[in-house]
């Protein structure tokens, strides 16, 4: 996708993928910043790890202490957010202009997009569900600062959620890499909300398919990747990214038909 984006505007570029372990995070970066860089994407387990590794942050990174995208500008390299326009867009071209209360599985960087993206579309109740809601309180702590007039809970994924939502968004690996997605959690679709999930790979997740079933309009991770895959292109290179070549070649590698 980002090939054929570089390609498409006629730079000499290419982008490679990297697999970095979460002690060897900064050690990598350093070796990158030596290199030269230009710019960098930054997925699970680092986005909320390398802030502090950067010189600047955007206002969306700052608010919610989560990057994922990178850029060298002059000597220095700058932290952005583009995860929240890959959750906004894919909404808003279905006309989700507002969304009134929505709930969120994880509470890791991707999670920390989408509280960003709710409040940007007016949410007013937002709810996390974790896995360990104690060890979340950091990001309940962090998020209720940043976006005040939203209210945001933290609740164990063993409960059931007692509030109606709109809209549900996985931001969690669960129902990638052989991870299955917690039956138990069933109660989400109470009300046939909007189901959203940010795992790409399967492109037909188990979540994805429990929606359907409960006959729930879905939006699919690679609509989020193909967004924010977009804008930080146009963080890159402060020009229009060419979103048809760059769905083109990511649906292609996903073996979904255009």
């Amino acid at each position: 996708m980002m090939d054929s984006a570089f390609r498409a505007l006629g730079l000499d570029a290419v982008y490679e993928a990297l697999s970095v372990g979460p002690s060897d995070l900064a050690s990598v970066f350093a070796g990158l910043k030596e290199s030269g860089v230009a710019g960098l994407n930054v997925t699970l387990p680092h986005k909320t790890s390398i802030p502090r590794l950067l010189e600047s942050l955007d206002e969306p990174s700052s608010r919610t202490r989560a990057v994922n995208t990178v850029k060298k500008e002059g000597t220095a390299y700058r932290g952005y957010n583009t995860d929240v326009i890959g959750i906004v867009g894919p909404l808003k071209s279905r006309g989700f202009g507002r969304i009134g209360g929505a709930a969120v599985l994880g509470t890791g960087g991707a999670s920390r997009a989408f509280v960003a993206a709710m409040d940007e579309l007016g949410c007013e109740r937002l709810t996390a569900i974790s896995r360990h809601p104690a060890g979340a309180q950091g990001f309940l702590s962090e998020m209720s600062a940043a976006f005040p007039d939203m209210d945001i809970g933290v609740v164990s994924i063993e409960e059931r959620l007692s509030v109606r939502i709109e809209l549900f968004f996985n931001a969690s690996p669960c129902g990638s890499n052989s991870i299955p997605f917690p039956t138990r959690l069933a109660g989400v679709f109470d009300g046939a909300p909007l189901v959203f999930d940010a795992v790409y790979s399967p492109v037909e997740t188990e979540l994805i398919r429990l929606a359907k079933e409960r006959r729930c309009q879905v939006i699919y991770g690679h609509e989020m990747l193909l967004h924010q895959g977009a804008e930080a292109v146009r963080v890159w290179t402060g020009v229009s990214p060419p979103l048809r070549a760059m769905k083109e070649a990511l649906l292609a590698s996903l073996e979904v038909p255009a």
